[in-house]
């Protein structure tokens, strides 16, 4: 086996296994890489922004290190995601959740309750605040003279939150994330293009609400 050979494989022996939101993470928070949306590639960064901003005429003065290339090749796939898979918009939101930290919430323990519309407060506490019902008539009813009155129906007006609705939506988000993150991970697992890293099969519980159930069943 050749010497350049050899090199190639003790490089690749090196690199070290990282879960894909583990890299994007890394990518954004400590390479501070970024994705590009002007007129020029959607993702311009490392070498290839100071390659750019050298044919224009300017210097990187400011001092601080290149995104390493590993960093670069992240922000690349996902700057060129399948509009099937979010596109740039997807792309984006990884690298705002990927700075910070987090993946997508989606919404854990959420459940949809009950509340008041509105409340007042006495002196036996915070209570509902009550209205006429405008869409029941008044109740006829005889009080203790015998006499036919009719009262007014009192009602609560109440606001479900969050919504079943709500709920829903957040969590086909964290599905569509989940999609496009897969969709990366095949992406470094097909090209194995990383000089640093090696992507795992590892990823982020797809249905996140359906651990606990499963672990009572």
């Amino acid at each position: 086996m050749s010497g350049q050979a050899t090199q190639r494989l003790a490089a690749a022996d090196a690199r070290k296994p990282i879960g894909i939101w583990d890299l994007v993470q890394w990518a954004f928070r400590a390479e501070c890489a970024r994705i590009e949306t002007g007129s020029g590639p959607r993702t311009l960064s490392g070498t290839g922004y100071v390659m750019a901003q050298l044919e224009v005429g300017r210097v990187d003065g400011g001092g601080h290190s290149l995104p390493h290339h590993d960093a670069d090749l992240v922000a690349d796939a996902l700057a060129h995601l399948p509009e099937a898979r979010g596109g740039l918009r997807m792309a984006l939101w990884f690298a705002e959740l990927a700075r910070v930290g987090r993946v997508p919430d989606w919404m854990p323990d959420a459940r949809p309750r009950v509340f008041p519309v509105e409340t007042h407060t006495n002196r036996h506490g915070v209570r509902a605040r009550s209205e006429e019902a405008r869409d029941w008539p008044p109740q006829p009813r005889r009080n203790r003279k015998g006499v036919v009155v009719h009262d007014t129906v009192m009602c609560c007006p109440v606001v479900i939150r969050p919504s079943a609705d709500e709920i829903a939506g957040a969590r086909r988000d964290y599905l569509r994330w989940w999609d496009a993150l897969w969709e990366v991970r095949e992406t470094f697992r097909i090209y194995n293009n990383l000089t640093a890293h090696e992507v795992t099969d590892a990823m982020p519980l797809r249905t996140p609400w359906r651990a606990g159930r499963a672990k009572n069943c």
